[in-house]
């Protein structure tokens, strides 16, 4: 039932942008080196895992950074987006033991612009969602969320 609810919002929100409608250029301009990546068009990120275990770790000198369909830095998004992580028997961690850990999944992360419709959306079952820093620490998560905070130091 979970997995028919997953699929039923990627289909339903991927016909929501599907109609890009007229008063948008069929080209998008580039946007300047120094802004960041710029999305124009509709956009779907989609992490989709069934018996899940993503795990990103760095030890004793620290910093470890996990992004799982996420926009992070300087990103503008001009078209409708979908940024959906769906896992089911999962453990989705992320430790830095030596200090600094930051998971963000499904999220905005930074000067990120939206100018469209957004659905952020994290779906987990049997699940675990785990940040850890440890040592000097700083751990920072975002689970479907939008924050101005990409380092928090």
């Amino acid at each position: 039932m979970k997995k028919l609810a997953i699929i039923a919002l990627a289909l339903s929100a991927s016909a929501a942008f599907a109609d890009r409608g007229g008063d948008r250029p069929s080209t998008p301009s580039p946007a300047p080196a120094a802004s960041g990546p710029q999305i124009n068009d509709p956009s779907i990120q989609a992490t989709v895992l069934l018996n899940t275990a993503v795990i990103n770790a760095a030890s004793y000198g620290g910093e470890a950074v996990q992004n799982i369909a996420t926009n992070a830095g300087n990103v503008e998004v001009d078209g409708a987006q979908l940024q959906l992580v769906g896992a089911k028997n999962s453990l989705i961690m992320n430790a830095a033991l030596g200090g600094e850990a930051r998971q963000n999944l499904a999220s905005n992360v930074g000067n990120v612009e939206i100018n469209a419709m957004s659905i952020q959306a994290v779906v987990a079952a049997n699940s675990a969602i785990i940040n850890k820093a440890g040592f000097r620490s700083t751990a920072v998560q975002n689970v479907s969320t939008n924050t101005s905070c990409s380092t928090c130091d």
